[in-house]
């Protein structure tokens, strides 16, 4: 839990930690559509 309040702390901490959240959706996303189309296919 420090880890995570000293990261947040810093502007470059705040920045990589957004990158990693929008990252991680954005995969989860085409994820999620891949899915699909390879359901909807069958």
């Amino acid at each position: 839990m420090e880890l995570w309040k000293q990261l947040l702390s810093d502007d470059v901490g705040m920045m990589s930690a957004i990158v990693i959240t929008v990252t991680t959706v954005i995969v989860l996303t085409c994820i999620a559509i891949f899915i699909k189309k390879a359901n909807g296919d069958k």
